[in-house]
Parts: C-alpha cells; sequence; structure tokens
C-alpha cells in the first residue's frame, strides 16, 4: 500500500535535528497488521536463540559460541521482518528510514544512556536474584576459538543492532501500541526481550532469571528510547556501540587471552 510523508504534529528530538521529512509508515497500516504475524515476528529470535543455545550445549560446546553464531539468527530475523514488512506493501529498510548525520551524535547519547542503564539493570538483577554480586567461577576459562572472537567483535554487534532493533522497536513496538496502548506494548516487548536472552544463558536457573532480568529492564530503556526518538538508526548505533563494548570486546579478550 502506498504512504505519504508526513511531519508529527510534536517533532521529536531527532525531527528537529535535521529538517528532513522521512516516508512513515501510516497508522492505519500497522492497525491492521494482523495480531499472529506480529506474534510470529516476536517469537522468532527467542526460539532460535534457544534452540542454538540448546544445539551448543548437546554438541558439548561453550554458550559463548552463541556470540558469534548469533549472527544467522540475526539474518533469519531479518527476513522474518521483511517478509511482514512485504505484507504490509513496504520494505525492511523502510524501518530504518534514511541515514542522517546527526543520527551519529544522537547515537553516542543514546550509547552513553544505555551503558549506564544496561549497568543498572544489570546490578538490579542481581540484587534481586543473588542478593548481591553473583558468585565468582573458579573454574578456568572456557576455550573460545578467535574465529568466535573475530566474529563477535566485528560481526555480531551490528547484525544484533540491527536485528532486535528492526523485531522489537520497529515493527512489534508500534503496531501492539495500537493494541495496548504505549505502556503495554513498552512491557510486553520488553518481556519477549527479556526472555529472548534464556538462550545465552542455560548453565543454571538463577542464570537465567538474572539473564531475563537485566535484559528486561534493559527493553524497557530501549523501548522508553525509542518512543522519545521515533526514529530507529539512532538506536541501532547505540545498540551496535553497546554490544560492541559489553559482548564483542569480551568475547574477543577470552579468545586471544
Amino acid at each position: 500500500m502506498s504512504t505519504t510523508p508526513r511531519r508529527s504534529a510534536n517533532p521529536t528530538p531527532a525531527d528537529r535535528s535535521v529538517a528532513v521529512q522521512v516516508p512513515e509508515q501510516t497508522d492505519s497500516s500497522m492497525a491492521r497488521a494482523p495480531l499472529p504475524r506480529v506474534i510470529g515476528v516476536l517469537a522468532v529470535r527467542p526460539v532460535l536463540i534457544l534452540l542454538l543455545g540448546v544445539g551448543l550445549l548437546a554438541a558439548n560446546l561453550s554458550l559463548l559460541h552463541a556470540n558469534a553464531l548469533v549472527v544467522l539468527v540475526d539474518l533469519a530475523a531479518l527476513g522474518v521482518v521483511a517478509l511482514a514488512m512485504h505484507a504490509e506493501g513496504r520494505r525492511l529498510r523502510d524501518l530504518f528510514g534514511p541515514f542522517r548525520w546527526a543520527d551519529l551524535a544522537w547515537g553516542v547519547l543514546l550509547l552513553v544512556i544505555l551503558v549506564v542503564g544496561f549497568l543498572a539493570s544489570n546490578f538490579a538483577a542481581n540484587l534481586l536474584v543473588y542478593g548481591g554480586a553473583p558468585p565468582v567461577s573458579t573454574d578456568a576459562p572456557p576455550s573460545v576459538p578467535l574465529w568466535v572472537g573475530l566474529v563477535a567483535v566485528l560481526i555480531a554487534p551490528l547484525s544484533i543492532a540491527l536485528s532486535e532493533e528492526a523485531v522489537y522497536r520497529g515493527y512489534a513496538q508500534p503496531r501492539l501500541e495500537h493494541r495496548l496502548g504505549r505502556l503495554g506494548a513498552l512491557v510486553a516487548v520488553a518481556i519477549v526481550f527479556g526472555i529472548q536472552h534464556i538462550g545465552f544463558a542455560l548453565t543454571s536457573g538463577l542464570d537465567i532469571a538474572a539473564k531475563v532480568l537485566t535484559t528486561f529492564f534493559a527493553g524497557l530503556i530501549l523501548g522508553a528510547l525509542w518512543l522519545w526518538m521515533r526514529r530507529l538508526m539512532p538506536l541501532v548505533l547505540a545498540h551496535w556501540g553497546l554490544d560492541l563494548l559489553l559482548l564483542g570486546l569480551p568475547t574477543l579478550a577470552l579468545a586471544v587471552l
């Protein structure tokens, strides 16, 4: 279906930064998106990541391999979102909009907010699950192949950022707003975002609880930032930076040390 460019009556910070109109998805097209389709898009990453984690454990491999192999999940999820967008007569890239140089500055600002927010989320989750800091493992660090470290730092942060923001904030959250309202959609997407990370922490029940709570809180922050910006590209850039710092670089360090 066709849409026409429109400018919000209350422009967001990103809108005010550059006076360029961007084609947006119409409210009517999002409202008409069938709920089973939205649920299917939301489910693809949690299901595939769980299967990935179970498969790694079955092969007697460290779950840290998932930090690289998640790229395959990202590609599959982007494909599913592309199909869902095609069903609405639109393209995957319509979710992200055109790149603006101002997105770099907004991305840096959002990265700072995300780093602080994620560390606070992790602290709160550990406090709830462990009553404080998590127990320190006395086992030797797992062996991580160099290829895992390289993929985790060079490719995975970007593929994760594109995939997760397309699935959760770009596609699902605005479509659920028409059914659940802003707060309901924000919480629902954050819950699924937290559940998604079960596959990364299958070693113990407490690890799963801490991981899910941490990423649920982080999902609330990401969703709130999307509501503030109403543009996906700055959030993708910030998400890429967060995963590079907290996932890619630590995985590479384990591979080379």
